[in-house]
This record gives C-alpha cells, sequence and structure tokens, in this order.
C-alpha cells in the first residue's frame, strides 16, 4: 500500500493497523479510501471515508452519521488507536537563537545601572527589600555568564 500523504508520519505504519478491520476497502482519487462502515449495517454503498491527517492521526469519516466511538468499537479499537504512535518520533532539536552582542551589552548596562541604584540605597543606610536583593542576585549572575559567554565567543 502506498502512503495516502507525504508527512512526518508513516501512514503506512497507521493505516495497517485500521485497514483490516475494515470491509471492501477501495482507494479513492483524493488519495484517501472508502470502506463498509463496520458502526452500522453497511452493505451496499461505503459510506466510510478513511484518510490520514498532517499530523499523522486516522480521520474516520461514516456519512451515514455513526460516531467516532461507534465506528472504533465496532472495529475492536479504541479512539487512541487511530493516533500515531509518539514513542517512536524522533527528537529535532530546533537551532538555537543568539543573541547579537550588542543586545548583551544593552541588558547588561540596565543591570550595571541598577547596581548602582542599589549600592547607592545601601550607601545610604536603607536596607533593601527581598525582592531587590533576589533580583540583584540573578543580575550578578547574568553579568557572569555574559563575561563566560564573551570568553568562550573570543576564544580567551
Amino acid at each position: 500500500m502506498t502512503p495516502l500523504r507525504k508527512n512526518a508520519y508513516h501512514s503506512n505504519d497507521i493505516l495497517s493497523k485500521i485497514t483490516p478491520h475494515l470491509k471492501g476497502v477501495i482507494r479513492r482519487q483524493n488519495g484517501g479510501l472508502l470502506a463498509f462502515c463496520p458502526g452500522h449495517n453497511d452493505r451496499k454503498s461505503r459510506s466510510l471515508a478513511v484518510n490520514v491527517g498532517d499530523d499523522g492521526r486516522v480521520l474516520l469519516k461514516c456519512f451515514a452519521g455513526c460516531s467516532i466511538h461507534e465506528i472504533t468499537s465496532a472495529m475492536g479499537l479504541s479512539v487512541s488507536d487511530l493516533f500515531p504512535d509518539t514513542s517512536k518520533a524522533k527528537y529535532d532539536p530546533q537551532s538555537r537563537a543568539y543573541f547579537q552582542e550588542w543586545q548583551i551589552l544593552e541588558a547588561l548596562a540596565f543591570d550595571a545601572a541598577v547596581l548602582l541604584i542599589a549600592a547607592r540605597r545601601i550607601n545610604e543606610g536603607e536596607t533593601l527589600p527581598e525582592a531587590d536583593l533576589e533580583y540583584l542576585a540573578k543580575a550578578v549572575i547574568r553579568i557572569n555568564d555574559a563575561v563566560s559567554y564573551s570568553r568562550r565567543s573570543h576564544g580567551r
């Protein structure tokens, strides 16, 4: 059997679980299938359309009005059998978007200004709230991370 669609999922794999439970399967011009619906006494005309969606799931449509639950139950399957096995899916890491140097310097300049303001407030005898202290700790970490990044990217 040839795939119904060219997509990231193997339609042969998922359809091979479905089509043995159907009778009178024929291929349609649009690449889908027609079959006798197992959800009702379908003997004269094929009223069940079968196709594979872009996300790899099996699409079932009974033109006589059977629900998806009636169809899958009559086939001895569950609705979850209509979905691709995601345990075989391969992880496709996305490329990481790096910051431009000017963006890093802008963020560091802001953190430096916040540190200066905090130092002046402490110098004037103020006690900083816990939330400000947490922000300052994160700012120091960001500054250190930027220094480490700069050393790595410039081979130091």
